[in-house]
């Protein structure tokens, strides 16, 4: 009787952890509201890049695509704000790995929201200290909110397309002497590598940093002051 007694206590103290891919963690329905909101984005921007192969950037059907593209990511700017200003940055603990990395992925396209992608780079750190989310993710936001302030990045994971040189250039670093060691203390390949995966990847040709101004292209941003903000191009 002690032993079912036991088994029972133990059994209703796991009521608050569920299996997430093999994982267990505090809000299982958290990480499932993410993982729909990012797999609902990334699936429309899936269908873009197919629409692409058939039709021109300027045509209607690319502009519709794009409008809910705009109305999903406004959806999911609504629902990520939300889970911060209530749980925090979603960790390994409460919503796994998968998760996690998805509601980053789902903020590092949120562009037209830069305050917001600094809110939760400031709520992630300490995750990323507790070993609770990825490094690497850690630095390509850290990246993308200092080429959406106009800033050089760190890490060097931010590139745009060159349309004339017809390959992937990176955005300027800080300090290109110290890039790839940043780069090595979270896993990173060294930037001439990532350079020639991506160019190889979208048959480019590898192109060094340069002091050359990056391309922008304005964008609607809710909280910039005129209503505009200049944002990296890829």
């Amino acid at each position: 009787m002690k032993y079912v007694l036991f088994s029972f206590v133990i059994f209703f103290s796991l009521t608050g952890l569920t299996a997430q891919n093999n994982e267990l963690v505090t809000m299982p329905e958290l990480a499932q509201k993410i993982s729909y909101l990012s797999d609902k984005y990334e699936g429309i921007r899936d269908q873009k890049n197919e629409m692409l192969l058939k039709f021109k950037p300027t045509s209607q059907e690319i502009k519709d695509i794009d409008a809910r593209l705009a109305d999903q990511m406004g959806i999911n700017f609504a629902a990520a704000k939300k889970m911060i200003d209530a749980n925090g940055f979603p960790d390994h603990d409460m919503v796994g790995e998968e998760a996690t990395h998805k509601f980053w992925m789902m903020v590092q396209h949120m562009d037209g929201y830069p305050n917001f992608q600094m809110q939760v780079l400031r709520r992630m750190s300490g995750p990323v200290d507790q070993n609770k989310a990825s490094s690497k993710d850690f630095a390509y936001l850290t990246d993308r909110v200092l080429i959406n302030q106009q800033r050089p990045q760190h890490f060097g994971t931010q590139v745009y397309y060159d349309n004339v040189a017809k390959t992937y250039k990176p955005h300027p670093v800080d300090d290109i002497t110290r890039t790839n060691e940043r780069r090595a203390e979270i896993g990173l390949a060294p930037l001439d590598d990532f350079l020639a995966n991506t160019n190889e990847k979208y048959e480019g040709a590898i192109i060094q940093p340069s002091s050359n101004t990056p391309q922008f292209e304005q964008i609607q941003s809710p909280d910039a002051p005129d209503g505009f903000r200049r944002v990296r191009n890829q």
